[in-house]
């Protein structure tokens, strides 16, 4: 676009008038016969009091530094600014989730005995169990946990002070709990 630019633009000035396409980086900057001057987008205000023609676009560098040469100089149409930007459409609904025929219905993953993987853990960290065992038993009733919340969640078994603020333990029996462990994968 051929342009004339007053004395005294700045930046901000010569951005209102002619709004910079999104992702562009460089301007291009051509008066007359001239050789065309190329520099960043935030160096607008140098071309005060000039006339000529301005393009937006991208850079391509080859080398690295203040050494660096211009590869390439890619335009960018100014029409794409002036497009609204589209709306995202509503997400899809999601399809029900189908149980799994192999435990009954109404039942959630990661329960033992009714109380959640997290509350189990916590009662094998009271009951003194170590973390090799405690992850056999996992392993039998299914539920994968990793390492490290598998001993974060025994830690806090062992500890009542951490009850308060991470949850109790279950209320599991001695007889349960040597149940879990009779259970346990070797």
């Amino acid at each position: 676009m051929n342009i004339k630019i007053l004395s005294n633009a700045t930046t901000a000035s010569i951005k209102n008038a002619h709004p910079v396409p999104r992702g562009a980086t460089h301007f291009c900057f051509t008066e007359g016969r001239r050789n065309p001057v190329v520099d960043k987008i935030e160096n607008l205000d140098t071309l005060a009091g000039c006339s000529g023609r301005l393009e937006y676009g991208k850079v391509e560098f080859e080398g690295r530094g203040r050494h660096a040469k211009i590869k390439a100089f890619t335009v960018f149409s100014t029409a794409s600014t002036r497009a609204p930007r589209a709306t995202p459409e509503p997400p899809a609904p999601e399809a029900p989730m189908v149980l799994a025929a192999s435990r009954p219905k109404g039942t959630k993953l990661n329960r033992i005995m009714g109380f959640s993987a997290c509350a189990v853990a916590k009662a094998l960290g009271k009951a003194g169990v170590k973390h090799d065992e405690a992850a056999s038993i996992f392993l039998a009733h299914g539920i994968t946990m990793p390492k490290a919340s598998l001993s974060v969640q025994l830690g806090f078994g062992r500890n009542p002070a951490a009850w308060e603020r991470h949850g109790k333990p279950a209320e599991l029996t001695d007889s349960q709990i040597a149940e879990l462990r009779a259970g346990a994968v070797a």
